[in-house]
């Protein structure tokens, strides 16, 4: 590819070892049709990681995307930082709120020795043969049990705060925004040493906040045993999918936004050339019926 022009590229983005590219594989419908879009109309990604050499030494891979797709993947990149940030401050006001309650009940709830000792002088008292110290001792026990529920209160807060603390950890992982697999169960994707297995599409993006560059693109082939449905849909049967390439790459928000958009700038601009035939047929169809 190197030095050569490629008409079909959309955008691309590399680095010294890895590349990714986003291609016009869009087809359309010969007859007008309110949705020009063929079936197979696509966006093609294409990844290679050249950090070991080029040609044999190069690991590519690819992933067809439809038009509705790539949409979906485009909307979930654009919000990613959006909910992860609204997902971080709830968690962390939930967990503040957690804690202060917590203080709050530990300013007011003894220390298990102490509580002890007030227990067992409660005891004594109530078992002393004195009416009023006996009288005094009930009284004090009562006080004792409703100090008990809050200390058991105190600890379903301790599990809440642990509950919260894990979940806010979770969020400052990552967000998977989009992963499918695919079987192409055509001829020309029939594995050539055995001819039983089509070629299997992988694609991934995940989301990380706490890296510099926090859009993961994982993108992998392999092959798998073809299961057709009564319906004739195709599965893959189970336990026959196996990758043999796989490419990963991470963006950052500054090149990554850039590239969705003019994609989506350019999906708009060929669903209206292909939508041409359909505004002819509908927008003044008088003039398709000859008048003697």
């Amino acid at each position: 590819m190197a030095g050569k022009t490629n008409t079909k590229q959309i955008c691309v983005f590399k680095t010294q070892k890895v590349l990714i590219e986003f291609m016009d594989d869009t087809r359309y419908e010969s007859t007008a049709m309110a949705w020009p879009h063929s079936t197979m109309s696509r966006i093609r990604i294409n990844v290679k990681d050249y950090s070991k050499g080029t040609g044999d030494l190069a690991v590519d891979a690819f992933y067809n995307l439809s038009p509705e797709e790539f949409h979906r993947l485009h909307n979930a990149v654009l919000k990613a930082k959006l909910y992860t940030t609204n997902d971080f401050n709830r968690c962390q006001k939930h967990l503040e709120r957690l804690q202060k309650i917590k203080k709050g009940y530990s300013n007011n709830v003894c220390d298990t020795s102490s509580f002890k000792d007030i227990k067992d002088l409660a005891l004594q008292f109530k078992t002393s043969e004195n009416e009023l110290f006996s009288e005094a001792g009930e009284q004090i026990e009562t006080a004792l049990e409703k100090i008990s529920v809050n200390r058991s209160d105190d600890n379903i807060i301790d599990s809440m705060i642990s509950e919260c603390e894990a979940e806010l950890d979770e969020i400052k992982k990552s967000r998977e925004l989009f992963s499918d697999i695919k079987m192409l169960n055509y001829d020309k994707y029939a594995n050539p040493e055995n001819p039983e297995e089509r070629r299997i599409t992988s694609f991934k993006v995940v989301f990380n906040p706490k890296m510099n560059y926090p859009y993961s693109f994982t993108v992998s082939n392999g092959w798998g045993v073809p299961y057709v449905l009564k319906q004739k849909g195709v599965l893959i049967k189970e336990g026959s999918a196996r990758f043999v390439s796989t490419v990963n790459i991470c963006i950052d928000e500054k090149n990554l936004l850039p590239m969705l958009k003019r994609v989506e700038v350019f999906l708009q601009a060929m669903t209206t050339h292909g939508l041409n035939k359909y505004f002819e047929t509908v927008t003044n169809p008088i003039l398709y019926n000859e008048v003697e």
